[in-house]
């Protein structure tokens, strides 16, 4: 079945039974040069659901998953200081989650290429944002991908790259759209995490609620 006739797209929360399908996805969404550290392990998936289980979100079509995305809640002032992927979200565990946290964190968003382009990351992106309200956050923050940036990095500074992708010299495939969701950049994440495509940086994006 292709992505033309699947049924309709459905958010919900995840499940402990997601756990491979979730993989599944990932493995789609993270092929080479990305090394299998982009991919979230079983063990992983569970802690967060033991962790934060409203914050880990999936859309299904049909008996397939085609989007997942992950969140936790930490203090304002930390998600808005310069910090690493790997440090706020405590090496992906969501073992430094707060569950009085100011912020909602903005852990990870996948979508299957085969569905890319299709609504599924405004579905996540509002899904969370919609969650991040309802608990009394003041805003939902994350560390934005920049995959844009290794075509331009022998010629500008990320913080140049980030700069003309807002200011629409530069179109970005990730930043971009999450500017078109409501965000705003608020700086760059230098040595953020580990990415070919980016060079290990990313944008800090916050939407205020």
């Amino acid at each position: 079945m292709t992505a033309l006739d699947a049924p309709s797209p459905m958010l919900r929360l995840r499940v402990p039974e997601d756990v491979g399908e979730i993989r599944n996805l990932m493995a789609r969404v993270y092929p080479a040069p990305h090394g299998p550290e982009a991919i979230w392990s079983a063990e992983n998936l569970r802690r967060h659901l033991m962790a934060f289980p409203e914050g880990q979100m999936v859309v299904e079509a049909g008996e397939h998953l085609v989007g997942t995305a992950t969140a936790q809640r930490v203090s304002l002032a930390a998600a808005l200081a310069p910090h690493t992927w790997s440090g706020i979200t405590g090496h992906g565990s969501l073992s430094t989650h707060d569950p009085a946290g100011e912020a909602l964190y903005g852990v990870n968003i996948a979508v299957d290429p085969a569905w890319q382009g299709r609504g599924i990351g405004r579905m996540l992106y509002e899904a969370r944002v919609d969650l991040a309200r309802r608990l009394g956050c003041r805003a939902f923050v994350a560390g934005a991908r920049i995959p844009g940036y290794c075509h331009h990095a022998a010629a500008m500074s990320p913080e140049a790259y980030v700069e003309a992708v807002v200011a629409g010299r530069l179109s970005d495939p990730t930043l971009s759209k999450q500017l078109q969701v409501g965000f705003q950049v608020r700086g760059v994440l230098r040595d953020y995490a580990h990415d070919v495509e980016t060079l290990g940086h990313a944008a800090l994006i916050v939407m205020e609620l």
